[in-house]
């Protein structure tokens, strides 16, 4: 499967006018046969196919690299007897 975004130069956000436009100009250029343009087009028009072709050739990934990140937790120890006792001096 040869990517129908390249043989036609359309991004993969493009609708059905800017695909029939890109088809006329591959024809013109004469760099890839008649066949493979008419496949690419239909490839891109066919919702179903076109899902496939967007996963097979996906758009420039934009992935960083994993930076490594240093945390310091500090805890202090809390006497949780205190806490129970101003919790119900809290209901009264």
């Amino acid at each position: 499967m040869i990517n129908p975004y390249k043989i036609l130069k359309v991004d993969q956000d493009a609708e059905k006018g800017e695909i029939m436009k890109a088809q006329l100009l591959a024809m013109k250029e004469k760099k890839y046969s008649l066949q493979e343009i008419a496949i690419a087009v239909r490839q891109l028009l066919d919702p179903a196919k076109r899902l496939a072709a967007d996963y097979m050739f996906p758009a420039k990934i934009k992935a960083k690299r994993i930076q490594k990140i240093s945390v310091e937790v500090t805890v202090d120890r809390i006497d949780l007897s205190d806490i129970n006792e101003n919790a119900f001096d809290s209901l009264k």
